[in-house]
């Protein structure tokens, strides 16, 4: 028979307010009645992100003729000099 249980939710975890009564295992549904914050939305103004250069548009050049070869196998060599 369906109960309903007050709860706080918080970080991922559940947690009741009471026992319910005679049930040892159950499936649940969890409804979020309000929350704390409200989330903050704003209208995006197009022209402005037009006039903004890109993250890519910014590196151009910077990247234009790096060397960037096995970065991996030279920062895994760097680590393994630090560790005594």
């Amino acid at each position: 028979m369906p109960q309903a249980v007050e709860a706080l939710y918080h970080d991922g975890i559940v947690e009741l307010k009471q026992k319910p009564a005679g049930i040892r295992r159950a499936r649940a549904l969890v409804v979020f009645l309000d929350a704390d914050e409200a989330p903050n939305r704003h209208a995006v103004d197009l022209v402005k992100v037009r006039k903004k250069k890109s993250a890519v548009d910014k590196w151009i050049g910077v990247i234009e003729g790096a060397e960037l070869e096995d970065w991996k196998a030279e920062r895994r060599a760097a680590l393994e000099r630090k560790v005594p």
